[in-house]
């Protein structure tokens, strides 16, 4: 079977829909600090409950770092250090 050839405005038309989304992936990809908050203290609960006290320390050591950085210096009060 040969090809069948886009016509010049199939062409447009689909760079018109796709062009947008392909320049709105950080926009897609933001949350907010409550929502941050909440992964961060999902992530440190499963390595306190699998009993990696190293891995703890270091998830939330970073995970404040992130916080803060994303966030101008925020944190996440309900957070407790392990």
């Amino acid at each position: 079977m040969k090809p069948v050839p886009l016509s010049r405005l199939s062409v447009a038309l689909l760079g018109a829909t796709l062009l947008p989304l392909l320049l709105q992936p950080a926009a897609a990809q933001t949350m907010s600090l409550d929502e941050a908050c909440h992964k961060f203290s999902t992530k440190l609960d499963m390595a306190q409950a699998s009993g990696d006290l190293n891995k703890a320390r270091k998830i939330y050591s970073e995970g404040n770092k992130r916080i803060a950085k994303h966030f101008n210096g925020a944190s996440c009060p309900n957070v407790k250090a392990p």
